[in-house]
């Protein structure tokens, strides 16, 4: 039979993805083989956007207490060691990545201002594999890598110490019971169904990408041959929430500008700031009023920043006629 035979895999992607957004792949294994699959595991090898590592506990019927409780101590220890890395890097940041930081958790902030969530630290990509547990060695290497350099009084060693010493106890348990040793994976029997859910945090967008998404799914037989299987799906991503808007406020001050300039006199200001900003706040309104959500019907909708920019100019252009049509209407 060939590996392909082995398992089928469905990739369950959520329906609306906007671009600064969380969102959640799901994988569905089944095992088709014929005979129980042992040590299988999923990794992500190409993802659009940044993985998270919350809401990674695994759906299935047939995972045992056991291999459950081990897979929940292994991902605490490593949340564990993220945080500690996180501490550590910022205690020893240089002037130019304290730069670099500030305008990404700028960005970041910004855009959580109209996704309304609220932005959350990650792992650099480069380290992401080194802080993962796979091997009994990673937990005595990270311990002493990368726990040990926290401040005495902070609870966090403690908490990993106490982790640890309960995953030894599971993972002498499930020795005696089956008879293997430490793996990260769970074994699947016959004709049973796992789900893998991923949660990521789309990359900020301007305007609608397709990305695709990549997994690999590892396992073994009854031999010590280990197993592979890779899927791809392409994922369409639409703008973040806040292209829209920012394009709104720029087209406004351009139309703004634009208007000015040719009606503007010799006695004129070039720039009245206070106008300026009332534009800026008309395009503001305007923008999030057409901006285009799944969940609603709109007679005019715009999606992406260009679009914004074009009703931004035309909000810039003739703010004084849709003011008189609004007062009109009120």
């Amino acid at each position: 039979m060939k590996d392909s035979e082995n398992i089928a895999i469905n990739l369950v992607s959520q329906e609306h993805i906007a671009g600064s957004q969380e969102y959640s792949v799901s994988l569905n294994v089944t095992n088709i083989s014929g005979q129980p699959i042992l040590d299988l595991q999923v990794f992500n090898t190409l993802s659009a956007g940044r993985e998270l590592s919350i809401n990674d506990d695994l759906e299935a019927t047939n995972l045992t207490e056991l291999e459950d409780k081990k897979r929940r101590l292994i991902r605490e220890l490593e949340r564990g060691v993220e945080s500690a890395y996180a501490k550590k890097r910022r205690r020893k940041i240089s002037f130019t990545e304290a730069i670099a930081l500030a305008i990404i958790e700028i960005i970041d902030g910004y855009a959580s201002i109209f996704s309304k969530k609220k932005t959350q630290p990650t792992t650099p990509y480069w380290a992401e594999e080194a802080l993962k547990i796979d091997e009994w060695e990673d937990v005595e290497r990270l311990e002493k890598e990368v726990i040990s350099f926290e401040p005495e009084e902070s609870f966090l060693p403690k908490a990993y110490s106490i982790n640890k010493d309960k995953l030894k106890r599971v993972m002498d348990r499930l020795e005696k019971v089956q008879g293997k040793d430490f793996t990260k994976g769970v074994s699947l029997p016959v004709g049973s169904t796992i789900t893998f859910p991923f949660s990521y945090r789309a990359p900020h967008l301007l305007k609608q990408k397709k990305m695709d998404a990549s997994f690999k799914a590892s396992y073994k037989l009854n031999d010590d041959v280990v197993h592979t299987r890779t899927i791809t799906s392409r994922i369409s991503i639409l703008p973040s929430a806040f292209a829209v808007p920012t394009g709104g406020m720029i087209g406004a001050a351009v139309g703004y500008m634009i208007k000015n300039t040719l009606i503007a006199t010799t006695n004129d200001p070039l720039i009245n700031w206070g106008v300026l900003a009332g534009s800026v706040g008309l395009g503001l309104v305007i923008s999030l009023l057409v901006s285009r959500k799944p969940e609603t019907t709109k007679a005019i909708t715009v999606e992406d920043l260009t679009g914004g920019l074009i009703i931004g100019v035309l909000a810039g252009l003739y703010s004084d006629s849709i003011l008189t049509k609004l007062q009109s209407l009120l």
